[in-house]
């Protein structure tokens, strides 16, 4: 498997070494792009020969971006594409990748000529199809400062209209002391602009709002030039954005105060102005799809609209087809790993094994790990939290330390997150695996107990009556409890093993705390979660309630994926019994 990377602010200058001397201009190479928006992507990257590579999730699909081939330094003396074209090679390794990581093979953003190129050279594989809404519209730098032409007087109108009414604005170039000034104008902006909006937009202006805040927090380490309008002392617009290649710019992010007719159009045509002269195109990024912005953008009349394409196996589910060779071949991996007896082998399968708990990483074309998420309910009272019980974490032999197993747990993770998990348990299978879980967000918190004397004559009635006095407990459910009801009267009792906990999703997790002390109140920051980038975010708990943001909250405490399970369980002494184990 490819062992990806986390992105974060000190990659910068080793992902800008292949993106700017490129020819590539979409904007999603973007270093803040790339860095703002990773709370919605989880973006990864890797080098995979000599090309660098992102994977990330849209939705709950894990997706890939075209590999970007490391500049050489050309007769000139200045960087350029290599003439040796092995992108379709990398492409195939990212497929098999894909297929380890348990989706079908996605690879969105793909330029016309990659496009056409994977076509010639593996062809009648891949559905390829325009995304017409991802389309990027890229404008020439000279023709957004003059404004020249018939076909823009309407643009040369606005900022006429604006020089009129506001003779005496000033521009200023976005510096760190006036972001909260953008924050106040972005809020008066959204106050102004959302009562019109659909839910779906406001979800996209939330996450908007999100990346830009990150954007702002990050500002020292992103290389992100911005510039502001202001009208007699007061900012009435901003905007910025980070290069993409050596010629080509990225706006991010524009915002005006729409009171302040031709405010838009002054903002972008000053930015421009002011950009280093290097810049001779300049990318104002997608519509969405949105009827305005489109008309928007069209009416600046592109020198170029950048398509992009998805790219899909025509066959991708292939892999995934056959849940009979799939369970066969997990049963086999946990015969080699565990060497339970037949008997226990052989219940599990038949009681707790499904296709849809089974998750594995297949190389070519063959179960290389595999873990089951069994379901459990962790209680205290009245309240309940859906967790995962992770069992059975295998990997064959010869695909050891190679990060497959990591890969597998991550890939766990992020199916637990989508699926509505709050909490995963386990518990490790030997003394050094503590140290490896805990790498992974595991915390030593939960403990196991002997079940109650007679619990192999018990039905389910009084075992859930024994079960729910146990205080916070990961409660058996009637099938997992006759399951194990059977393992106790052939195997007999196992030792209670010590296990661990680990939070799948915060917010969910808090808002748990939150119920249970309705007097708490105070502000958390989350840091660390390697595999979910959705919990590394500011939380703030009052009155019962859970609010997160990205925004830097005031006297935050501090806590890793790891301490955050201490932090919402500490009282509670959480407990499990009758583990697979």
């Amino acid at each position: 498997m490819i062992h990806f990377h986390d992105v974060n602010v000190r990659d910068r200058e080793f992902i800008q070494r292949y993106t700017l001397p490129g020819t590539s201009q979409n904007c999603d190479l973007s270093f803040a792009n790339i860095i703002s928006w990773r709370f919605l992507y989880d973006t990864q990257y890797a080098i995979v020969d000599d090309y660098l590579v992102f994977r990330f999730y849209t939705g709950h699909h894990l997706a890939y971006m075209p590999p970007i081939p490391k500049p050489v330094m050309q007769a000139d003396g200045n960087y350029g594409l290599p003439t040796a074209d092995n992108s379709a090679g990398v492409i195939m390794k990212l497929r098999d990748d894909s297929i380890a990581m348990g989706h079908p093979f996605l690879l969105i953003g793909v330029g016309q000529e990659m496009a056409g190129e994977l076509e010639r050279s593996l062809p009648g594989m891949f559905n390829i199809k325009p995304e017409r809404d991802f389309f990027d519209y890229i404008y020439l730098r000279e023709k957004l400062i003059s404004l020249s032409g018939k076909h823009l007087q309407s643009k040369r109108n606005h900022c006429n209209k604006f020089r009129t009414l506001y003779p005496d604005y000033e521009y200023r170039p976005l510096t760190k002391s006036l972001i909260p000034e953008c924050l106040r104008l972005e809020e008066e902006w959204r106050q102004d602009t959302k009562g019109d909006a659909t839910s779906e937009q406001d979800t996209e202006l939330s996450e908007e709002l999100r990346s830009m805040t990150r954007a702002f927090t990050l500002w020292d380490y992103l290389g992100c030039t911005g510039g502001t309008l202001f009208v007699k002392g007061r900012m009435v617009a901003f905007t910025f954005g980070c290069p993409i290649n050596h010629n080509t710019f990225d706006v991010c992010i524009e915002k005006a105060n729409i009171n302040y007719e031709g405010a838009f159009a002054i903002i972008n045509q000053e930015f421009v102005r002011h950009l280093p002269e290097e810049y001779t195109y300049i990318n104002r990024e997608e519509d969405l799809g949105q009827e305005g912005l489109r008309k928007a953008k069209l009416s600046y009349k592109p020198e170029v609209l950048l398509e992009k394409y998805s790219i899909m196996e025509k066959q991708p589910l292939r892999e995934f087809e056959h849940p009979e060779r799939i369970k066969t071949e997990t049963e086999e991996l946990y015969r080699a790993t565990f060497h339970d007896s037949e008997a226990f082998t052989q219940l599990y399968f038949d009681r707790c094994y499904r296709p849809e708990r089974n998750i594995v990483c297949q190389i070519g074309g063959h179960v290389a790990a595999a873990l089951q998420a069994l379901p459990y309910r962790l209680g205290s009272g009245s309240i309940e939290a859906l967790s995962a019980y992770i069992y059975a974490v295998s990997v064959e032999e010869s695909y050891r330390r190679q990060h497959v197993g990591s890969s597998l747990m991550q890939q766990a993770h992020h199916t637990l997150y989508s699926q509505g998990y709050i909490f995963a348990v386990l518990i490790p299978a030997e003394p050094w695996l503590f140290d490896w879980y805990a790498g992974m967000g595991y915390t030593q918190i939960i403990r196991s107990i002997a079940p109650p004397a007679g619990a192999e004559e018990m039905d389910f009635a009084a075992f859930d009556d024994w079960q729910r006095s146990q205080g916070c407990f990961l409660r058996q459910n009637e099938q997992s409890f006759l399951t194990a009801r059977e393992d106790l009267r052939t195997e007999g009792p196992s030792e209670p093993a010590p296990g661990m906990l680990r939070v799948i999703n915060g917010k969910k997790a808090l808002e748990l705390y939150a119920q249970r002390h309705p007097d708490f109140e105070g502000n958390l920051r989350v840091y660390n979660d390697k595999d979910i980038a959705a919990n590394n975010i500011y939380f703030r708990i009052a009155a019962g309630r859970v609010e997160r943001t990205d925004r830097p909250l005031p006297e935050a405490r501090a806590l890793t994926i790891n301490e955050l399970s201490v932090f919402i369980l500490h009282d509670e002494k959480p407990t499990m019994t009758l583990m697979m184990n």
